[in-house]
């Protein structure tokens, strides 16, 4: 029998198919957005809503290994964050114990929500996610968090390449200049992701 195609938004938001993916919501990533606490408001409420429905939570926790065990593509991407011209220069950031690796105040995981450590811009690398989301039969992502260019993106074009769907809370997603938010939202928007407002997901759940 051929998988049934979600055509609407409440087909995508289908409560006994879906799941909410909290990412990044850390003191050194979400916490240094560019309007980190509107971000962080929207995604209180959407947090609330999927409790209320029953809807399972799924958090990222971005820690990253020691510099020796860290791949070059990333530490690439480490220096021209930290403008380094050379891979010694890297400044150990994001490692366990750091107070930029905790969740930022006002959003915990609950004891009944599932926390994925990760070091890689997509939930889907050296993770269980997808052995979870089959386990409790998932179809769709609702994500949320920073930067939505990306491992928001990143995860959602991923979970597309495994046989998920997205949908983007985009007054819960957040990035570190207004120009990557706005490219990355516009790209979702042209793709095959929903990308609506928290109050518009809040409905579909009530």
């Amino acid at each position: 029998m051929a998988e049934k195609i979600p055509l609407t938004l409440a087909d995508f938001l289908a409560r006994d198919q879906v799941a909410l993916i909290m990412w990044d919501f850390q003191k050194g990533l979400a916490g240094k957005a560019l309007h980190a606490t509107r971000v962080i408001a929207a995604a209180q409420k959407l947090l609330a809503a999927a409790d209320l429905a029953g809807v399972p939570v799924i958090w990222s926790r971005h820690v990253l290994p020691p510099l020796d065990l860290t791949s070059g593509p990333f530490k690439l991407f480490l220096m021209k964050k930290q403008k380094v011209s050379d891979p010694t220069q890297i400044a150990p950031t994001m490692q366990e114990g750091m107070e930029e690796t905790q969740f930022v105040d006002g959003l915990t995981p609950a004891p009944h929500h599932i926390v994925l450590e990760k070091s890689q811009p997509s939930l889907f690398v050296d993770t269980p996610l997808e052995m979870r989301l089959r386990t409790l039969g998932v179809k769709t992502l609702v994500l949320a968090g920073v930067a939505t260019d990306i491992g928001v993106e990143f995860t959602a074009r991923h979970g597309a390449a495994r046989g998920f769907y997205s949908v983007i809370a985009e007054d819960a997603t957040g990035s570190y200049t207004d120009a990557a938010q706005e490219r990355s939202i516009a790209f979702l928007k042209s793709w095959i992701t929903p990308v609506v407002s928290v109050d518009n997901i809040a409905q579909h759940w009530s």
